[in-house]
């Protein structure tokens, strides 16, 4: 289950955010939500990195490396260990490699298919690879399980509003979220955020 990832979704006036498993214990924590984080705004290097930095990056994915070949052993000698599969899919969603975590959470599914939390995690990285329809299939899904699960409500209106425009989709997951008790941080925000974007849109 995903615990520290962010996808922050900024493009021009919109106000757009992601969350994977557990996330929003992180981001509701974090001081300034506005702007780009350091390492968006920092500088992209020019030139190859130093010997000390690349021997840096080379030690720190060791570890890394080590764990995702521990977790392929353990699915050889156990084909139906769910939480390798999960391990193993939130190790490349950290980095990104959204195809090889979408497969491993993929075979999570079907070994768990009523794991809400996977599904959310799955749908992030479909959406990370412009499969919207997808990616709210997922999200829908994790929602329709458990009905407390506001993350993947969260995110059901941002890929149903902000980036396939489908309103009415989006609306009524955000009445659903305001109707919670209690209701989600920022759930005021995301309605402010869901009416300008309509608007710009001539929706």
């Amino acid at each position: 289950m995903r615990k520290d990832q962010l996808i922050f979704l900024l493009g021009g006036l919109a106000f757009g955010f992601l969350f994977g498993f557990g996330v929003y214990h992180t981001w509701y924590a974090t001081p300034d939500l506005g702007g780009p984080t350091a390492a968006a705004a920092a500088p992209a290097p020019t030139g190859p990195p130093a010997q000390g930095q690349a021997m840096g990056q080379a030690a720190s994915s060791a570890p890394m490396v080590g764990e995702i070949n521990q977790l392929k052993r353990m699915i050889q000698d156990d084909p139906h260990n769910v939480a390798a599969f999960v391990r193993l899919g939130n190790l490349h969603y950290d980095v990104q490699m959204w195809d090889q975590a979408v497969g491993y959470y993929r075979q999570a599914l079907e070994l768990q298919p009523d794991n809400p939390d996977v599904m959310t995690d799955l749908g992030v990285c479909l959406r990370s690879l412009g499969q919207y329809e997808q990616a709210l299939e997922m999200f829908e899904g994790a929602s329709g399980l458990n009905p407390d699960h506001h993350q993947s409500r969260f995110n059901v209106v941002i890929v149903a509003g902000f980036d396939l425009n489908q309103w009415d989709r989006a609306d009524a997951a955000l009445r659903e979220l305001e109707a919670m008790n209690p209701r989600p941080p920022r759930t005021d925000e995301l309605r402010s955020a869901l009416e300008s974007e309509r608007a710009a849109a001539g929706g």
